[in-house]
C-alpha cells in the first residue's frame, strides 16, 4: 500500500508518495492554482501516476482557511450573542502590537456591527441562570438574521463554557428554521474561557465553513471514494474530511505542520532530538523548535494580530519572506523584502509570466544560486530587469544589489529564528538546523553561521518536505473544556468525568481505525492562582494532585526559570486520541564512501569566486562527501556548501553538512 501527502502553497502544490513495502519515495510539484486549489491537488495526483486503490491514506494540507481570513473571502455570516454584548468583535482586546504608532488602526472584524444580534439571556460564571432565555424571543432573532441573506451563523452566549443550555436552545431554533445553514456554536467549537477569543473562533469556523466544506466535497468527489482524504490538523494530525468541514478552524496551520512533522520524523531516524525547522517557500517563512524529540504545541493562534483562533497549533513563527517575496523601497528609502508575495500567479518575474516586481528568486538567480534549467525554465534576463530598478535607486549594479537583497531577507530570517529560539531562553548552538522548502537551501549556512549554529541536515526532497511530513502523521483529534477551579477545590472524580466525555465527543468522530489503535494523551492548562495565564501540562490521569503540582512547577521551571511554590489552579482540561499508523521505514542507500562525488558543472558565485563546483544530488550516495564552496542541485531545489564547510551523506542520502560561520556567503552576504 501507499500513502500520499499533498501540500498546497501559495506558490506549489507538492505531492510526494511513499511506498511502505519497498520504502521508495517519489515526488512530484505543480504550481498552484489559488482561484481552484481543488485544481491543484488533481494535477498533482495525476502527476504522480498512482491508482487510488492502492493508497492506505491521502493526507492533505491546505492553506484555505488562512488566505479566507487574511483576504477576507469568507462567506457572509452573522453572530448571535448575550445582549449588551454586540461589540465585542469591535472591541477586541486593548493591547496593541507597537505602543507607539499613532497611525495604527485595529483589524477589521469577521462580520460587521450590522450583522451582530442579541439575545435577552445571561448565565453567570458559575453557569448559574441569571436571566433566563425565552424561545420565541430566540425566534424573532433568528428571524431577523435571516432576512440578511447570512451563509451562516455563528453562536456565543456569555460563560457558556459552564453551561451550554442557552446556546442549545438558539442552535435548536436555527435548525428548526433553516436546517441547512452552517452554523457554528460556541460550547462545541471551543468551549473554554475569554469571552473574545472564543467569540472570534467560533466566528473565524463558520466564517470559513460554507467554502471549506464545498471543498472537501469537491475533493471527495473527484477522488471518488469518501473516506480516502484526510486534512493536516494544524496541532500536527490527520483528520477526516467531516472534521475538518465542522471544525474548520482547525487548519489555520494545516501546510506548515507537515514540514514540522518531517522533522521530527527525521530527528527521529538520524538520532538527533534537537531541531529547528526553517521552510521558505515561495511566500513565507515558517521556523518551529523541536526539543527533545517533540515540537511545542499552543493553544491560541493569532491569524491576524488581534484575529485570535483557540485551537491546538503547533508553535510556528511565519513571516512573510520567500522566494516570491516582493522587494521594495520605503518612504525612508530603506530596503525591505515581503511581506506581499508575486505568489503562483503571475510570480517572480524571472518565471516568464507576466511578473515585473523583483523578488528574492530573482536575486537568487542572479547571485548564481539557483539554475535557470530546473523544475522550470527561468529568465536570467527578465530577473536583472526586475533588479535593475532597485539597483537604479541606490546606484549599485545589479550584482550588487541582488546581494543586498539576499543580506536584508537572510536579517529578517535570522531574526525569527531568534524570537523562536534566544527570546524563549533556549541556546541555538544546541541545535541542527533543517531547511526545507524550495528556497530554504540556498540561504541555510548564512543563517546557521549568524545565529550560531554548526550543523545543518538537509533532508531528502527538501523542496517537498512538507508533504513528506505529511505521510508520517498520526491520526490526531482533541478536545477540550474549560475547568476553572483551584487544585485544592477540584474534585478528582470530576476531572475524570471531563475526560470521559470529551473522550465520548471523540469517539463520535474516529474513524474505526483510529479508535481500534489510538491512545489518549491528558494535559491541563494550569496557573498558579493569582496568574492570569496559563501553562498547558502533560499528565497521567492516574496522578495524585501532588504528582500535578510537580510537573506543573517543573513545566513552570522549565519555561520561566521558577518555581514559586504557590497554590495552584486548573484552568483547561484537554484531551487528545492519537493513532499512529504503520511506522515509515524509508530506503536506505548504499554506501560508497570510496567514490569522489564528481561535479556536473561549475557556475559563477559573485562574491564567492570565479566559479564553483555544481553536484548532482542524485549522484550523492551515502558516505560521499563534498568541500564548500559549491551547490548542491536538485531538479527543483538547490543547496549552498560554503567556503570552510564540508558536507557528507548518511545512509538516508540526507546530507549533514558542517559550517565554521566565519566566510563564505554569495557577494560577502
Amino acid at each position: 500500500m501507499k500513502r500520499v501527502g499533498i501540500d498546497i502553497g501559495g506558490t506549489f502544490t507538492d505531492i510526494v508518495v511513499f511506498d511502505e513495502e519497498t520504502g521508495a519515495v517519489t515526488r512530484s510539484k505543480t504550481p498552484s492554482v489559488p482561484s481552484a486549489p481543488e485544481q491543484g491537488f488533481m494535477t498533482a495526483l495525476s502527476l504522480a501516476e498512482v491508482a487510488l486503490d492502492q493508497v492506505r491514506t491521502l493526507v492533505h494540507g491546505t492553506t484555505i482557511v488562512t488566505n479566507l481570513i487574511l483576504e477576507r473571502k469568507g462567506a457572509k455570516v452573522a453572530l448571535i450573542t448575550t445582549k449588551g454584548f454586540r461589540d465585542i468583535l469591535e472591541i477586541m482586546r486593548a493591547t496593541r502590537p507597537l505602543p507607539y504608532d499613532l497611525a495604527w488602526r485595529k483589524p477589521q472584524p469577521l462580520i460587521p456591527r450590522s450583522l451582530c444580534f442579541e439575545v435577552d439571556e445571561r448565565l453567570m460564571a458559575s453557569g448559574e441562570v441569571a436571566t433566563p432565555i425565552d424561545r420565541a424571543a430566540v425566534e424573532d432573532v433568528v428571524r431577523k438574521v435571516l432576512a440578511e441573506g447570512v451563509e451562516g451563523i455563528a453562536v456565543s452566549l456569555l460563560h457558556s463554557y459552564r453551561n451550554d443550555s442557552h446556546e442549545r436552545l438558539v442552535a435548536d431554533v436555527i435548525r428548526s428554521l433553516a436546517p441547512d445553514m452552517p452554523l457554528s456554536v460556541s460550547s462545541v467549537v471551543c468551549r473554554e474561557i475569554r469571552e473574545y477569543e472564543r467569540t472570534n473562533t467560533t466566528v473565524a469556523n463558520v466564517y470559513a465553513m460554507p467554502r471549506v466544506r464545498r471543498y472537501v466535497a469537491a475533493l471527495r468527489d473527484r477522488v471518488g471514494s469518501a473516506g480516502l482524504v484526510n486534512y493536516l490538523s494544524s496541532e500536527g494530525g490527520l483528520q477526516p474530511g467531516q472534521e475538518a468541514s465542522d471544525r474548520p478552524v482547525s487548519l489555520c496551520v494545516s501546510g506548515p505542520a507537515g514540514g514540522v512533522l518531517g522533522g521530527a520524523f527525521v530527528g527521529q531516524l538520524t538520532g538527533r532530538k534537537n531541531l529547528i525547522t526553517v521552510d521558505m517557500g515561495g511566500t513565507s517563512f515558517d521556523v518551529a523548535v523541536i526539543r527533545d524529540g517533540r515540537f511545542e504545541l499552543k493553544n491560541t493562534f493569532e491569524i491576524e494580530w488581534g484575529l485570535p483562533v483557540k485551537t491546538p497549533t503547533i508553535d510556528i513563527k511565519t513571516i512573510g519572506a520567500g522566494g516570491g517575496s516582493i522587494v521594495w523601497v520605503d518612504e525612508g528609502g530603506a530596503l525591505q523584502v515581503g511581506p506581499q508575495s508575486a505568489g503562483a500567479e503571475p510570480g517572480p518575474a524571472c518565471y516568464g509570466r507576466g511578473g515585473t516586481a523583483c523578488t528574492v528568486t530573482d536575486a537568487n538567480l542572479v547571485l548564481g544560486l539557483i539554475k535557470e534549467d530546473g523544475l522550470m525554465p527561468l529568465h536570467r534576463d527578465r530577473a536583472e530587469a526586475a533588479l535593475r530598478s532597485i539597483a537604479d535607486r541606490f546606484g549599485l549594479s545589479v550584482q550588487d544589489a541582488a546581494a543586498g537583497i539576499y543580506r536584508v531577507v537572510n536579517a529578517s530570517m535570522a531574526s525569527a529564528i531568534r524570537q523562536m529560539t534566544v527570546e524563549k531562553g533556549i541556546d541555538p548552538r544546541e541545535f541542527a538546523l533543517v531547511p526545507f522548502g524550495g528556497a530554504g537551501g540556498q540561504h541555510a549556512a548564512v543563517l546557521a553561521a549568524d545565529v550560531g549554529i554548526s550543523e545543518i541536515l538537509v533532508p531528502t526532497m527538501a523542496s517537498v518536505f512538507s508533504a513528506y511530513g505529511m505521510v508520517s502523521a498520526p491520526i490526531k483529534i482533541s478536545r477540550s473544556r474549560t475547568v476553572m477551579a483551584a487544585l485544592d477545590d477540584l474534585r478528582w472524580t470530576d476531572l475524570n468525568d471531563i475526560f470521559a466525555d470529551l473522550a465520548s465527543d471523540i469517539a463520535s468522530v474516529e474513524s474505526g481505525r483510529s479508535a481500534e489503535t489510538r491512545r489518549f494523551e491528558y494535559s491541563l492548562d494550569m496557573k498558579y492562582a493569582k496568574q492570569a495565564h496559563e501553562i498547558n501540562v502533560l499528565i497521567e490521569p492516574d496522578w495524585s494532585p501532588s504528582q500535578v503540582v510537580d510537573a506543573f512547577e517543573a513545566r513552570h521551571f522549565a519555561l520561566y526559570g521558577t518555581r514559586l511554590g504557590h497554590k495552584t489552579a486548573v484552568v483547561t482540561a484537554r484531551l487528545t486520541a492519537v493513532a499512529a499508523l504503520p511506522p515509515l521505514e524509508p530506503q536506505s542507500g548504499h554506501a560508497r564512501p570510496d567514490r569522489k562525488p564528481k561535479p556536473v558543472r561549475t557556475t559563477d558565485m559573485p562574491g564567492v569566486g570565479s566559479s564553483v563546483a555544481v553536484f548532482d544530488r542524485t549522484e550523492l550516495w551515502p558516505g560521499m562527501h563534498v568541500d564548500g564552496p559549491c551547490l548542491v542541485e536538485e531538479y527543483d531545489t538547490s543547496f549552498f556548501v560554503p567556503s570552510g564547510a564540508t558536507g557528507r551523506v548518511d545512509p538516508y542520502r540526507n546530507l549533514i553538512v558542517r559550517i565554521d560561520g566565519s566566510q563564505g556567503a554569495p557577494h560577502g552576504a
